[in-house]
């Protein structure tokens, strides 16, 4: 099991242009877009799907509990998700 793996997200734009706002399940955290892969960069107040690179913490049958990069803003930086969750690198 590597321990860096891409989870899909949600991405829409940060404050900053060097930052995407991220949601994965529960938890949403401003993170650097160098972390996050989308195919075209959100519009202004939009959502686009995108993966983002984070560290396994934990794997429990078919799912993972991750760790996310950035600062957290709903919920905290580790999230439960499933095995569909997992991007494709």
């Amino acid at each position: 099991m590597p321990k860096n793996i891409y989870i899909m997200c949600r991405v829409s734009r940060g404050f900053w242009d060097s930052e995407f706002y991220v949601i994965v399940g529960d938890s949403a955290v401003f993170v650097n877009r160098e972390s996050v892969k989308v195919d075209r960069v959100p519009e202004l107040d939009k959502e686009v799907e995108g993966q983002i690179l984070a560290s396994v913490v934990q794997q429990e049958s078919d799912k993972f509990l991750i760790e996310l990069p950035g600062e957290p803003v709903i919920g905290g930086l580790r999230s439960w998700v499933p095995r569909s969750a997992l991007g494709v690198a």
